[in-house]
């Protein structure tokens, strides 16, 4: 029975909290997906054990058609070569799921912010 009004207080709250949330526009979902897609090569590539210097180097070329997506591809290297590299598969597919997702909640956090700045 506790765990059933836990849920239902959790529901309200969340109901709550989206009446009073401004909807975010489209075009920013859409670039928090480009963004967890982004996030979710370069970890992987991180975990495969792709070198940084080979991954910066993309960047750096990404970099040249658009500054913005150059400069997002750093701070996604620089932040997933932070975290280790794992020998077991399912620490390395942990590892992805848990940056990629982290990515895309900062993501549509920022958004919902913007969003209800604006709203």
């Amino acid at each position: 029975m506790h765990k059933q009004s836990l849920a239902a207080a959790a529901i309200t709250f969340a109901i709550s909290l989206s009446a009073h949330a401004s909807p975010v526009p489209q075009e920013e979902l859409e670039e928090c997906q480009r963004i967890e897609n982004s996030a979710k090569q370069v970890m992987k590539s991180r975990q495969q054990g792709a070198p940084m210097d080979s991954v910066w180097e993309l960047a750096e070329a990404a970099g040249k058609q658009s500054e913005y997506v150059g400069e997002l591809f750093k701070t996604l290297i620089r932040e997933a070569y932070a975290i280790p590299q794992y020998s077991s598969e399912s620490l390395q597919q942990k590892a992805i799921s848990d940056f990629h997702s982290n990515f895309y909640k900062a993501c549509i956090v920022t958004a919902q912010k913007r969003a209800d700045a604006n709203g």
